[in-house]
């Protein structure tokens, strides 16, 4: 996730542990839209980077009619 579409960069997850995935609890919304909706994740890609993982993906909201 982006630095806008987050509440803080590295946030106190507690004792939650993810396998894999992202934390969205701290999703604030989307930066562009502004829009906090149900997220659904396509074109994921994981990269490491001197020990440090990085996961990018493209977001798609799903809109209810």
């Amino acid at each position: 996730m982006c630095n806008g579409c987050v509440l803080k960069e590295y946030p106190d997850r507690g004792n939650t542990c993810l396998e894999n995935g992202s934390y969205l609890m701290n999703y604030l919304g989307c930066a562009n839209c502004h829009q906090r909706d149900f997220v659904l994740i396509s074109n994921k890609a994981t990269e490491d980077e001197d020990g440090e993982e990085i996961v990018t993906y493209d977001r798609e909201l799903m809109l209810f009619q």
